[in-house]
């Protein structure tokens, strides 16, 4: 049986990056208990076969587990945290993997940007001691200039969100999309983590130039485009975070953490404007405040919870009403068709993960800034996709 000699220094490193729970290790890869204790020590070394599953599972490349000593790590640390406040819990192996692609994406970027002499635009600083409704008011008008009537005339939540979408990316801020929560695989090992990390709906880097969003698709299009705007009130705040939702903590207003509260003001706000809101509101014939959140949410292209917290904020709902409301609304349901009828080609999935900054790509190629192995290992784009 073939061995490889990997270094135990950089297996310990990728193992402790990882954000599986040590007691789980074994387990989680389905090898016998004290297995990769007995790798790190350097008693005993991995097969062939064991070695692929380790670093397919790490989401680390082969390489990695060769080194002396770990490299230096371009991990961004951010706080998972929810409107309860700071959660004293570590970032599940998805997004762990979802946040270095971001991060070495973003810098990717970055440096093409600068070489082909992009201006990134500059977008506004504001403290979290500002009111939240005026500032989304002020971005609304400057930066997106959409109508209340241009918004409820779009057709689906998906459609606003590809719109919402390409109008923050025009500000000069990556917006990525990842599958941010628990794998199935996951599921089975990390029950004691569980409650937080599938619930992760989405993160924020502010560190470096350009900023970047990204947004979990496990939630429906409504949803993300809720989270979209949260995660910029984390951007113009210059607070990056990871977000995951506590429905419970959110069953009343008051809150420990003041910057998640504010960035939930803020998304409320750009997408329901106070004023337009209330007057819309007039128009929505339902007595059951749940059932008038759901008309109001499937118009606005936000979600059911979202819409009914805008409800009890002007009196027409109570928090015993956001209590009865059920979470399985927001879960986008089972499979892998693309809401927008796409057919799921690798280019389609690819454009959908990092938007329009994959334009600059193709711009840096063709200028022989960058070369094709340069962009297979930062975006996985073929050649075909280049042209």
């Amino acid at each position: 049986m073939t061995f490889v000699p990997i270094s135990r220094h950089a297996l310990s490193w990728a193992v402790e990056t990882s954000g599986i729970p040590k007691e789980n290790l074994d387990e989680y890869f389905n090898f016998p208990h004290g297995t990769i204790d007995n790798w790190i020590t350097g008693k005993e070394q991995p097969n062939l076969t064991q070695f692929k599953r380790l670093a397919s599972r790490l989401k680390r490349p082969d390489a990695v587990f060769f080194m002396d000593s770990p490299p230096p790590t371009s991990e961004l640390v951010v706080e998972l945290r929810s409107s309860g406040g700071v959660i004293n819990q570590n970032l599940s192996p998805t997004a762990r993997h979802a946040i270095r692609d971001a991060v070495r994406v973003k810098k990717f970027i970055g440096e093409i940007q600068e070489e082909l002499g992009v201006i990134g635009r500059s977008y506004p600083n504001y403290s979290s001691n500002e009111d939240p409704e005026s500032i989304a008011d002020k971005i609304r008008k400057e930066y997106f200039g959409v109508s209340f009537d241009t918004q409820i005339s779009w057709t689906s939540a998906s459609t606003a969100f590809r719109n919402w979408r390409i109008l923050v990316e025009k500000m000069g801020i990556l917006v990525f999309l990842y599958p941010i929560g628990i794998e199935r695989n996951e599921k089975e090992f990390l029950d004691e983590v569980k409650a937080e990390k599938e619930l992760i709906r989405g993160f924020s880097i502010v560190t470096g130039t350009p900023p970047a969003i990204g947004v979990s698709t496990t939630w429906n299009a409504s949803v993300r485009n809720y989270t979209l705007f949260h995660e910029l009130g984390h951007i113009l705040t210059r607070t990056s975070s990871a977000c995951a939702e506590a429905y419970d903590e959110m069953s009343n207003h008051a809150t420990n953490d003041y910057i998640e509260r504010w960035c939930e003001k803020f998304a409320a706000s750009f997408l329901m404007p106070k004023q337009d809101f209330v007057e819309f509101n007039k128009s929505i014939h339902e007595p059951d405040p749940i059932k008038r959140a759901g008309k109001i949410a499937n118009k606005l292209s936000v979600s059911r919870k979202a819409a009914l917290i805008r409800l009890i904020e002007i009196g027409f709902a109570q928090w015993e009403d956001y209590r009865r409301l059920e979470i399985k609304f927001d879960r986008k349901g089972k499979g892998g068709k693309s809401e927008l009828n796409d057919k799921r080609t690798r280019a389609v999935c690819r454009q959908d993960t990092y938007g329009s900054c994959l334009s600059s790509v193709r711009e840096a190629y063709s200028a022989g800034i960058i070369s094709e192995l340069d962009i297979w290992d930062y975006v996985r784009m073929s050649s075909d996709e280049l042209v």
